[in-house]
Formats: C-alpha cells, structure tokens, sequence
C-alpha cells in the first residue's frame, strides 16, 4: 500500500513533490482580501443580498463570462490551493494507519463547518413543530365564540416568527453544505488527478481513462451530493421522535400503534438500502465499461473511419449501452418500490394511530384531527428523506471505496541513483514485464494493446495497399474481435520484454540501440525511466531526464506551450528556445500556421503531421537541456535530409552542448536508420533482440563481423541507393532546403514566435448557448419520450395525485365533524381506502415517470452516438475527446438518472402549490388580496433569478469539460510528463481550472440560497395572510364549528407552501439545468453526416461513370475546414487503374493530406 506522496530520483526538486505546501492563495488569514460574504452587514449576510451585483450583471447581459464572476470572488478556503493542502495533511496521517479511511480524513479536512450547519439544522427542526401546535390552538381559538382577538394575534406572530426562523436557519445551513461538497470535491478532483501521474505501470494496464474519469467525474459528484442532504441520518430520526412525542401528546397511548410501524418498517428500510446498494454498484460497472469503450473509440476515429468500423463499433457501443439500461431499469424498480414504502409508511402510521384512537373508544375531533395530520405530514418527509439518504450513503460508500482503492494502489518508483557517482545509466541483469496485474473481464496488458493498437492497423493498411486489402482488413478485424472478446494472458507468465539486459551509459557519450520491430528497444527505455515492472536485476539513473517517445506526445496548447512542455510560467530563454526552433527545422513549419508558435494545435497535435509532431517533441527535449536524453526512433517521421538535419544539429549538436561551463550530457538514440551510426560521435552501439542484448561495440567492430546480427540488419538496406540518397540529401541541404530549414531570423522571426501574440483556435471552442433553454430541446425530450400524449397523460396522473390527497384530507375533517359513535369504523374504512388508492396511484406514476425517461434516455444516446460516428472527421480535428467524452458521460449522466428525479419533484410541487392556494382561498375568500400581490412579487423575483442562474449553470457545465479533457491527455501521456518532470505544471494548471469551473459553482450555491430566502419569506407571509384571513373573519362573523375545520385544513396546507414554492423554483431551475444535458446531447446529434452509407442509387449511372479503379483530379483545391488555408492548391493527377504510385514530398508538403 502506498500514498500519493512524492516522487523521488533523478527528477529536479523543483518540479517533482506533487504536495510540497504552496503558500495559500486568498488564504483565511489574509486580512487584506476578506471576503464580500464577511464584511457585509449582518442583513446583508442573513438574506445573501452581498450576492445582488451578480444577478443585476446577469440581467444587464446575455452571456455572462469568467470576469463577470469576479464581482463575488470564490470562498478564500475554497481555493484549491487551500482545499488540496488541507485534504493532503489528513489523507496524509491517514495513509500512516493500516487501513486508511477515507472518510476520516475528509471529516477531519471540511467537517467543521459542516457541524455548524449541523446547529443550524437542529435549530429548524426545533421551530418545525411550532406550526402544528399553533394550529391546534388556533382551531381551538375559532371555534370559542368567547376567545379574545389579543389571542388570536398572538398565534399570528408565533407562526410567522417561527417561519422566519425557519428560513434563516435552513437556508444558511444549506449554503454550508453546498461549500462543504464543494471542497470535498475540489480535493477528490485533484487527489484523483495527481494519482493518475502516479500510478505504476501495472495499475495504467489495469486503469482505463474512462474509469479513472469516472471517479473525477461522477464519483466526486456523488460525494459532492451527498453532503447537502447526509444530516439527514440524525435529522430525520430527530423529527420522527419529536412527531411521535406530539402525537402522544394529541392522541395519547394511541400514537404507539404509528410507532410499531415505524419500528417494523426499520429492518424493511435497512434490507432494501443494501440491495439498492447493490443494484447501484452494478450500475457503476456497467456505466464504467460503456464510457471506457467510449472513449476508446473516440481517440481512435481517424483509425476506425479509415477502415470503415463505424457501424461495427456502434453495435459494440449500443450492447453495452443495452446492459447499462438494462441495470438502470433494476435500479428504477428498486427505487419505485423504495419510494412507495416511503409513500406508504406515513398512511399506514395514521391508520394504524387512528385506529387505535377509535377502538380505544375516542372521538376524533377536528383540532386533533387535523393536528395529527399536520404532524403525520411532518412524518413524511424525514421517513422519506431517511431511506433516501441511506440510499445515497451505500452509493457514495460504493463510490469511496473506488476512490480509496485507487488512492492506496501501487505508485511508480521513479529510478534512483543508486551508486553512480556521475551523471549517466546503468542497468544490470534486468529482466522485466509491462505489469502482472489482471483483471475481471481480461484488462490486463490494456495499456500496450492502446499502444499498438494503431500502429498494427498503420501496418495492416500498409499491407492491404501493396497485397490483398481485402485479405488484411478481415485479418485484422478478427483480431481486434479476439482482442475484445477473449480474455488477455498475464503478461509475466506469457513472456518477458527483457531479459537479463545489461547497459550503461557514461556522461558525454552517444549511445545508439538497434534492432528489428518489436525487439525490445522501447521496452529498454520505458525501464530507465521506471515504467516497467523490474522482476529481477536494477536499473541506476543520476541526472535529469529528457524523453523523445515513439509516439511524439502533444497536447491540446500552442506549438510554444508544447515546447516548454513544463516550464510556461517560468521566465523563457528565448535564445535556447530559437536554437530549439532552428536545430529541429521548424521555422518553415511556423510560417505556414495562422499564428506561427502560438497557433493552437489541437489535442494530440492533430492539425499537424506526423513529421511535425516529431520535430515539436524534439524541440521540446532540446530547451528541456536534461542531462540525459532519450530519443525514441525520432528519424523515422521525418524526409531523409530533414533526418540528416536533425541527427547532426539536433541530436549530436544541441542536445550534447553543456549546461554550464565543464559539464557534459549525454543521449541515448533508439533508431533502425543505421546510415547515421557511422559518425564519430556515437560512441557505441546496443543490439537488442527478442529483449535481449545481443551485440555491442562500435560501428566498424559490428559492421565488420559477418556474422553479427548488425551486419545481417545492414545488409538489408542497398549501399548504393543509400550512399546515392545520402549525396543527395548533403547536396540538398547545402542548397535551396537548407533555406528551408533556417528561415531568416531577422524576417520572420520576431512575428512567428511572438511572446504576446493570442494563440490562434484551430480546435473550436465548446458552445455555451445563451438566454432561455430552447423549446427545440424540450420537445426533442418529449418526442423521444413517446410524445405529447405520454406528457400529457403524465400531467394528467398528477393532477389526480394531488386531488386524491386533498379528498383523503378533507375526508378526515367531514370524519372528525360527525364523529357519533356508530359511524367511527365507516369512516375509518374509507379513509383507509382512499389512502390506499392514493399511494397506489403515486407508486404507479413514480414507475411510469421512470420508464418514459428510460426511453427517452435511450433515444436521446442513440441519436448521440450515431451522430458522432457519422460525423466527418473535420470535427474530431476541432473537437476535443475530452469534450466528447464529457457528452457521453456527464450529459448522459444527467439524462438517465438526474432528470427523471428533478422532473418528478417539480411537477409534484407545482401541483401541491396549486391544490394549496385553492384550498385557502376557497374557505378564506379574502386570502386573495394578499395572494395577487405575492403572486408577482414571485414572479419577479423568480425571472430576475432565473437569468443569471441559467447562464451560471452553462458556465459551470462548460467549465468542466477542459478538466476531463486534461485528465485523459495526462494518462495518454504520463510517460513523457514524468520524464520531463513537469507534474507541478500540469497540476497548478488543472489548480486554474478547478477554481474557474468551481467559482461557477459556487456562485450557482449561493444563487440557490438568495432565491430560497425570498421564496421562503412569501410562504411565510402566505402562512400569515392565511391565519390572518382566520382570525378577521372570526371577528367579523363569530365561531362556527365548520368553518374552524375548513380553516384548519386550509391553514395546515399553508404550513408546507413555504417548502413548496421553494422546492419549485429550485426544481424548475435543476430541471432547466438538466435539460441543458439534453440541449448538449441535440447540439451533437445534428452534427452533419459524412454522407448517406448504404443508399441506393434512384437512376442509373450516366455514361461519365467511371467503370476502372483510377483516381483523377483535375485542378483540385481543397482545405481541411472552412476559413483554412487551401491544402491542395489545384492539383492534378491521373492515378491509372492497377498502377502502384508513391508519393513523394519533404515534410509538410501535404503529402498526407493527398
């Protein structure tokens, strides 16, 4: 077991400790920059008005932008800076004890502020129970003819001050809990992060990039959920015992016959939270292989829409998306009979009460009545919220787990010194595996089959264009069939990548490493830099390292950026940065980019070609003056006197120069393009083969013995076309190319490498649409739903939801009003009826709710993935796949199991309010002054929230996109980041994306918490218009023993509006949040197709047709995108049927785009 604590060896101090304490930015102490939220006045602070300026702003424009949110800054301890330092300390002394817990430490870490809330909380379900007893005293008071008005208006005052205290309490509690998730998740974020750099190469194979996003992405978010409602595991309990102890005092013995239910039903509770538990649980694992192959697919596209594998991949993709739905289904129907337990708990409680109070010979007055009921709807929702929070307990306890699983996993041991004395390498007796570990479902090895993936395909299209292309495609499909359906062998009992190996390398030598494909020379390189698994033997590294792989590794940033791979926020030395420039041949290069070295090139470098990616991962190892640099096969993308070029200034040249006066480096060259081993620099040369060394010296001592396996390798290449194209290319480069190579620095210099210049976006920005969400996307919901007659009948099953509630209330007051004694078991019966039919009703609309958005989810992924499939690889060249995968896992996400949860809840409130208003004004006619007034009033305040929020919750969800998107080009290429040492940059940048996309966040809270308080303080004065209403008209026209029950009822709906008028725009604006999910899904399904696949032709062919194999251009002009320079600048070219042409061109000439 090991921690994600620091790297140690050959890596600069500087860069390496991933959690060397940083100085807190906007720390707590820092008197100069107090927060908004602090130094405001204490009605500022209660009613969240510090957070006005953002909505005036939000108001004032249509697009909010990041500046605009620096009108509140972020929460100085919600900095990540302070957020990851203080999780580091306690996962720190965790990590000391043999079972680190994880939930210890974050307790410890963000828990303080949390049991503030937790006092906050106690003190609103102390004030809860006021409601009730005023009730109680004010039905009571309107049916005594002789009560004194002074009463009367002293229950006004406790209800209303009681609601305010309420609302206050609840609100601030809320806004505690929301900051408190917000820095758990800050900290699992950037945990998750900065392990992925950390893993050891065993855990990489075993890892996919679609789980290790998934515990950055829904992972954390579950964790981050959790916390606003987890109080709720001693807050319900707390509610329950005080609504028990009220009922005894209201009904006496009676309310124990409601207590045996609630203590039968806790074992029930217990047994379906653990299979929800386990339902849950498949459901991540089902969700983690469907975005793991996801992601696969959509890094691969160039490759897969080569070999046309698109329909293929999109029946892979669509199976595993069946069984995802599938689990989803189980989870929906656990959830539906969950929830009707919660339906049916609180009736059975009132049945099992009432029953008890009537065969124990009372009556059942209306004050009692509807005082019980007052409290059994106050049963409700804890018994509801208990089992719910246990439910998001067992999800999250399954999502720590992973989490704790992955932060305790083993790390990569960066190579150590060992007893070298001076700079350079030794490996010693070294056999050694890619990794040993397997798992369920044959992952091992993943990482080398990612690996080889596309080079096997490179090599069987290769094959299919000078053989038979039917043959290799067929060939290499079966294989990948194989790949996916049959488990892999343990890479260390199969065979080993090396074995026995022996190397060195002193400072100041060139040492070169030979032989054929698949040899072992990479294998040899990924040992010194520690990512291989040692069996046996040691390898020594002293001094800094520099890493060229075979597959260049660029990342989504400028040609600038890329070069100073870990080192751009420190000052540039712009004249080492000019030699990089001009020693690996890139001045041409810039000068035909938009905006020279700050042109974006895209995620993994794809606007550029193969021989430029090289180049730029040259130039990248040269300005890193490591004193140790390895070179993968850096020769082999690029033209032979490009080749000739960067051997001689590149590799012998810059990389050998000394960092300071007296010093020497040294270079380890992996290369088949034996025509450069003959120089006097290279000082020996190393023949791997089979992963064994089987040859060394020099290269006369090789060449020399016939019966070397470097002569048998050098026999192969033709002397003469060799030496004929090596004169050439030295003819070449004394010429017109050379021109080429070193484009005047006085001309051009300045303008292709300027430091101030704006990057220019090859790759497009993610759109953040504006104003309200689009009816488009309501609609396109609906439709794929089942249609307006599904919506409608939906509506139509909550209307009836809600006026079975009403009658079983209104039931109980005409029982309670004609209580004789002959009657009591009657009403008892029907009321028992009536609830039965209720809950029923409710357990089939939640069910159905489920399955419409089921298959609206279905529909939706579908139009979504063939969209992406289909669309013309133009957009995977201006797309991130990060952006992509945050589609498929985010959005859809939200999709199947947040919006058909936010849509219930809002429809069910907008209804309970609407049976709540009519009720009041129908017994208290003159409650309608009061309520047009308040009506507005919430409609103003609801519009000028919802604006600004909106554009907050898009901000929020644009935000997010760049973090997954970095996160998967760091496991791409944690290799090179290592090598370079450049975790620290990679890490302070992903810091700046976190506090950006969690200042959206955070602002999002808080917007929540100022709506809630002004809602909250409308239900209030609904409750005091109500109970006014009451009392005049009490005054006005006397006691009356029916009006008390109408009033009573009508006042006891009040008592839940201020919940529900909340609870609706809170669900209103979630439901618009979520359908921003959908509005992104429809985005990417209306991409426009490569064109129709499989269409038949409506006439016949014309004459012009062609009928032979050939290729023709007559003066073409094509460019990749819109707004692109032109690539082919009208081009024509015959390509004869059963002809075999080369193409020839030095690098960046658009060969490849021919």
């Amino acid at each position: 077991m090991t921690s994600y604590g620091s790297i140690q060896g050959n890596t600069s101090p500087s860069n390496t400790d991933l959690h060397e304490t940083t100085p807190l930015v906007n720390g707590r102490n820092d008197s100069n920059n107090e927060h908004i939220s602090t130094k405001c006045s204490y009605w500022s602070k209660l009613t969240f008005h510090w957070f006005t300026p953002v909505l005036y702003r939000g108001n004032e424009k249509l697009k909010l932008d990041q500046d605009d949110l620096d009108l509140v800054p972020l929460l100085n301890d919600c900095e990540t800076d302070y957020v990851t330092n203080t999780f580091d300390m306690y996962w720190g002394q965790e990590l000391q004890k043999d079972s680190p817990c994880l939930v210890t430490a974050l307790t410890r870490a963000f828990g303080a502020e949390y049991l503030e809330g937790a006092a906050l909380k106690l003190v609103h379900d102390l004030c809860l129970f006021v409601g009730p007893q005023v009730l109680h005293s004010m039905i009571v008071f309107l049916r005594d003819p002789d009560a004194p008005l002074i009463w009367g208006l002293w229950l006004i005052f406790a209800v209303t001050i009681s609601q305010l205290a309420m609302s206050i309490c609840l609100r601030h509690y809320f806004y505690k809990c929301y900051t408190t998730g917000l820095r758990t998740r800050t900290a699992i974020v950037m945990a998750v992060y900065r392990k992925a750099l950390l893993l050891s190469p065993e855990e990489r194979q075993s890892r996919s990039i679609g789980e290790i996003t998934n515990l950055a992405s829904i992972d954390a978010q579950r964790l981050q959920d959790l916390t606003t409602y987890l109080n709720a595991v001693w807050s319900s309990p707390l509610q329950i015992g005080l609504a028990l102890f009220f009922l005894w005092r209201q009904l006496g013995p009676s309310s124990l016959g409601g207590v045996s239910v609630i203590i039968i039903m806790i074992p029930v509770t217990k047994y379906i939270a653990t299979w929800m538990g386990n339902m849950q649980a498949s459901l991540m694992k089902a969700k983690d292989e469907r975005v793991e192959l996801n992601a696969e697919v959509l890094g691969g596209m160039k490759v897969i829409k080569f070999q046309a594998w698109e329909e293929s991949f999109q029946k892979r993709i669509q199976t595993l998306r069946e069984a995802e739905l599938a689990q989803l289904l189980r989870y929906f129907l656990g959830t539906s009979f969950s929830r009707m337990l919660w339906v049916f708990t609180p009736l059975l409680v009132a049945l099992a009460t009432f029953s008890a109070y009537v065969w124990s010979g009372h009556k059942l007055d209306v004050a009692s009545a509807l005082t019980a009921l007052s409290l059994f709807d106050l049963l409700r929702f804890p018994l509801f919220m208990l089992p719910q929070t246990i439910n998001s307990i067992i999800e999250a306890a399954v999502s720590i787990d992973r989490l704790r699983s992955f932060f305790i996993s083993e790390e990569h041991h960066a190579v150590g010194p060992g007893n070298l004395t001076e700079n350079g390498i030794n490996v010693n007796g070294v056999s050694a595996v890619y990794g040993s570990k397997s798992t369920e479902g044959g992952t091992t090895a993943r990482a080398e089959r990612k690996g080889t993936l596309e080079k096997d395909r490179e090599v069987a299209i290769l094959r299919a264009l000078l053989l038979d292309a039917e043959q290799e495609i067929q060939k290499l499909q079966g294989e990948q069939s194989d790949s996916r359906q049959e488990p892999v062998i343990d890479q260390a009992s199969s065979s080993l990548c090396l074995r026995r190996v022996n190397f060195k390398i002193h400072q100041g030598e060139v040492i070169a490493i030979v032989g054929s494909v698949g040899s072992g020379k990479s294998s040899l390189i990924n040992s010194i830099l520690g990512e291989l698994r040692i069996l046996t033997g040691k390898t020594e590294v002293k001094g800094t390292l520099a890493y060229f792989s075979q597959t260049p590794f660029i990342m989504n940033a400028s040609v600038r950026d890329n070069i100073l791979f870990g080192h751009v926020n420190e000052p540039v030395d712009e004249n080492l940065y000019q030699r990089a420039l001009d020693c690996c041949a890139l001045r041409h290069d810039l000068s035909l980019l938009p905006d020279g070295d700050q042109t974006e090139i895209g995620e993994r470098g794809i606007t550029l070609s193969g021989g430029q990616k090289a180049r730029v991962a040259l130039a990248r190892a040269v300005y890193h003056r490591a004193d140790i640099t390895l070179v993968d096969d850096a020769l082999s993308a690029v033209d032979a006197h490009v080749a000739k070029h960067l051997f001689d200034r590149a590799i012998l040249d810059e990389l050998m120069q000394p960092t300071i006066p007296g010093s020497m480096r040294s270079v380890v060259l992996v290369t088949n393009a034996l025509q450069y081993l003959n120089h006097p620099r290279i000082n020996k040369i190393y023949v791997i083969e089979d992963g064994r060394i089987v040859e060394e010296g020099s290269y006369n001592s090789l060449s020399n013995n016939s019966d070397s396996v470097f002569a048998r390798i050098l026999s192969v290449i033709k002397d003469n076309k060799v030496s004929k194209d090596l004169s050439e290319t030295e003819d070449d480069l004394n010429t017109e190319p050379k021109k080429t190579l070193t484009s005047t620095l006085s001309d051009n210099g300045h303008n292709l490498t300027a430091k101030d210049a704006k990057p220019s976006k090859l790759v497009s920005e993610e759109l953040r649409k504006t104003g309200k969400i689009s009816t488009e996307a309501y609609l396109s919901w609906i439709h794929a739903s089942g249609g307006f007659m599904i919506a409608f009948f939906i509506l139509v099953l909550f209307a009836a939801g809600e006026g079975v509630g009403f009658l079983s209330n209104w039931w109980l007051t005409y029982w309670s009003r004609h209580a004789d004694e002959a009657s009591q078991f009657s009403f008892l019966s029907t009321y028992a009826i009536i609830n039965l039919s209720a809950a029923l009703a409710g357990v089939f609309r939640m069910l159905f709710v489920a399955l419409v958005s089921l298959k609206a989810s279905r529909h939706l992924f579908d139009g979504l993935l063939n969209a992406v499939l289909f669309a013309p690889m133009s957009f995977f060249d201006t797309t991130p796949v990060g952006r992509l995968v945050n589609r498929f896992s985010k959005d859809v996400y939200t999709i199947d199991e947040q919006l058909v949860q936010t849509l219930r809840m809002y429809l069910q409130t907008l209804f309970s309010i609407l049976s709540t208003f009519v009720v009041i004004s129908g017994v208290t006619p003159t409650f309608l002054v009061g309520l047009v007034p308040l009506c507005l009033f919430y409609i103003s305040e609801q519009r000028f929230f919802t604006l600004t929020y909106r554009e907050l919750k898009r901000l929020d969800s644009v935000l997010r996109s760049p973090i997954y998107a970095l996160l998967g080009e760091t496991i791409d290429g944690v290799a090179c980041i290592r090598a370079f040492s450049a975790q620290r940059s990679l890490t302070d940048r992903l810091k700046v994306m976190l506090n950006e996309q969690q200042h959206a966040y955070f602002l999002t809270c808080t917007a929540q918490s100022w709506l809630a308080v002004r809602l909250e303080l409308i239900g209030t004065l609904v409750i005091t218009f109500a109970t006014t209403s009451a009392v005049v008209e009490h005054a006005l026209f006397g006691a009356d023993e029916t009006f008390a029950g109408l009033a009573g009822l009508a006042i006891s709906y009040a008592l839940s509006v201020t919940q529900s008028l909340n609870w609706s725009v809170r669900m209103a604006s979630d439901l618009e949040a979520n359908m921003v999910a959908v509005e992104r899904v429809q985005e990417y399904s209306q991409i426009r197709h490569e064109g129709l696949r499989n269409a038949e032709l409506d006439e016949k062919l014309t004459p012009t047709w062609p009928t032979h194999g050939e290729i023709v251009f007559k003066g073409a002009k094509l460019r990749y995108r819109p707004n692109l320079p032109l690539v082919l600048k009208g081009l024509d070219l015959h390509i004869p049927s059963g002809s075999k042409i080369g193409v020839v061109g030095r690098t960046g000439s658009f060969q490849f785009s021919l």
